[in-house]
């Protein structure tokens, strides 16, 4: 869990932009399983265009650090 909050906070750092899913996890089996449970729970979107893939923190994904972000999980 404390991995999935670390990846969260770098996503609410990126603010709008997002951030490259391959900058975010570089191993592909890894990212896809990660970033696929996260979406599956409503914590972030996945966005693909061309070759890349953006991902954005959604409300959720921010409530969820709010309330468990400081560490204490």
């Amino acid at each position: 869990m404390d991995a999935h909050l670390r990846i969260l906070r770098r996503l609410e750092r990126a603010g709008p932009e997002g951030v490259v899913a391959s900058e975010l996890i570089p191993d592909r089996v890894a990212r896809e399983f990660v970033l696929k449970y996260l979406a599956s729970k409503g914590l972030i979107v996945r966005r693909r265009k061309f070759r890349g893939e953006r991902i954005f923190i959604t409300t959720k994904g921010l409530v969820l650090l709010r309330d468990y972000g400081n560490g204490v999980t």
